[in-house]
């Protein structure tokens, strides 16, 4: 939850942006809304005060966002109508894409952890095989890296930047397959003077050091360092 929130204030990005509509809580009733409670019988009802702000309403917009939607209009309506493929590793974040999708009138299908198989490969065959099908698939990283064929896309978008460059480049190979008979294009997204920058100078040292020490061997850590914190959060 925590990850949708921090995605939620991008549309904070330009000062300019700032209205009345941003947290007026004091910081000890933003900490008391952010505090893990026993779920009360009301179910939903017992959502904190955030939760309720217009920054946190999936219909919101920001400078990261309005850039992917515009860019996968001009993909999708352009002469060759090609089709895309978004990649987050925040599924939250994909429900937020898919709404302003269906806004703009584009047809898209999600593929994350929680669809059975059956219907994901009914989703890939959709995909790739009908013209008149979904226009973007909008795909969780971790569910992308295992074993997709996506050929029917050829414009890949990375949200957002993780810290394994592994996921990412077994991600974007969903698109280039055997089979893949247009050129492929990778968008990735970055926020300037964000941690965004960080990571990708996380990404960026881990790939140096797996060329230099294990060439062509499998040299990408799945965890984080205590080192690899001390360089995202400049400690």
């Amino acid at each position: 939850m925590l990850g949708n929130r921090f995605i939620s204030f991008y549309s904070d990005l330009e000062s300019d942006s700032l209205d009345s509509d941003g947290i007026e809580l004091s910081l000890e009733e933003q900490m008391r809304g952010m505090r893990l409670e026993e779920m009360s019988e009301d179910g939903d009802k017992s959502v904190s005060k955030l939760s309720n702000l217009k920054i946190f309403d999936k219909s919101g917009t920001s400078t990261k966002l309005n850039s992917v939607l515009d860019k996968i209009h001009s993909v999708t309506r352009g002469k060759t109508r090609d089709k895309c493929v978004v990649v987050s590793q925040w599924t939250k974040m994909l429900e937020i894409v898919g709404h302003h999708l269906s806004d703009r009138g584009i047809s898209h299908a999600v593929i994350q952890g929680n669809i059975p198989a059956k219907k994901r490969m009914d989703l890939v065959d959709d995909f790739n095989m009908n013209p008149d099908g979904a226009q973007v698939m909008l795909v969780s990283l971790r569910a992308g890296g295992v074993g997709l064929n996506l050929i029917g896309g050829n414009h890949l978008f990375l949200l957002d930047s993780h810290w394994n460059p592994a996921l990412e480049e077994q991600a974007c190979d969903r698109i280039y397959r055997i089979g893949q008979s247009k050129n492929v294009f990778i968008y990735r997204f970055l926020c300037k003077d964000t941690i965004e920058e960080k990571i990708l100078g996380l990404q960026t040292s881990k790939l140096s050091l797996a060329k230099a020490v294990l060439t062509g061997c499998e040299a990408t850590s799945k965890k984080l360092t205590l080192n690899d914190l001390r360089m995202i959060f400049g400690v």
